[in-house]
């Protein structure tokens, strides 16, 4: 779920003022004309203070051009006027997650989700907000839910696999690849899978040859083990050389 554009329904003078003062601002944005969207929104947020749209929108630019702080300010001028709403929340909680503002923005996906309880997207982004403090086990956790809710969610799989890669239980990532692909097609998922299984040929590589040496250190005739490790040194040495080709 992305940060939104709001439009107001016209009813009356006022609010097809409005109304012509938010299309003219969305338009620009869609013409990529950011410094006229931008003047367009502001000019809503001056004309009429109280309506939820200006400072939405304005708030969906700065977030656009990366102008978090802007972006949080005018969203909570929304949800003052909004308080209950779950897509400005989801916004306020998003542009927070950006200015690392993990407690802040989790208390936001907290609020959607209390109102839109099956919204995958915002569970995800809790998620993340939750992986970002490392609270692994509880990041874990969301996005097994998330995943039960949606279950060809490949951002939020892949997060969950992500989850496993910082915890060091590559074994486990790897498994979850592979249960994935069994019921889901996905080029991301399967490139994932490769960089996982390639990830572990190099550790258990290393860890064979660091078990040889530790051997010949204290049985340094040993012929089988020395030989097992030239082996192990030319397989690391060809992963090497095919690691830096290119087609």
């Amino acid at each position: 779920m992305a940060i939104t554009i709001a439009s107001p329904k016209p009813q009356t003078d006022k609010m097809a003022a409005l109304s012509d003062l938010v299309q003219a601002g969305t338009s620009a944005l869609n013409d990529g004309d950011l410094r006229l969207a931008l003047d367009k929104f502001e000019e809503v947020v001056r004309a009429f203070p109280d309506r939820p749209e200006g400072h939405n929108n304005l708030g969906a630019l700065y977030s656009s051009i990366g102008d978090f702080d802007k972006a949080e300010e005018c969203f909570n001028n929304v949800v003052e006027i909004l308080p209950d709403n779950p897509n400005i929340l989801y916004n306020r909680g998003v542009v927070r997650s950006r200015l690392e503002k993990f407690d802040a923005a989790r208390e936001d996906f907290n609020a959607v989700l209390a109102i839109t309880p099956h919204d995958a997207d915002t569970m995800n982004n809790l998620g993340v907000a939750s992986f970002m403090q490392g609270r692994m086990d509880e990041a874990r956790t969301i996005f097994n839910r998330t995943m039960a809710l949606k279950p060809d969610y490949v951002n939020a799989f892949m997060n969950r696999v992500d989850v496993e890669c910082a915890t060091d239980n590559l074994a486990v990532a790897v498994e979850l690849c592979e249960d994935f692909l069994s019921r889901h097609n996905s080029l991301e998922v399967r490139r994932k899978h490769l960089e996982l299984l390639s990830d572990g040929c190099r550790k258990a590589l290393a860890d064979a040859s660091t078990a040889a040496e530790r051997i010949l250190n204290t049985d340094a005739e040993n012929d089988e083990v020395r030989e097992e490790l030239g082996r192990i040194v030319q397989a690391k040495a060809a992963w090497s050389g095919a690691a830096t080709c290119t087609i």
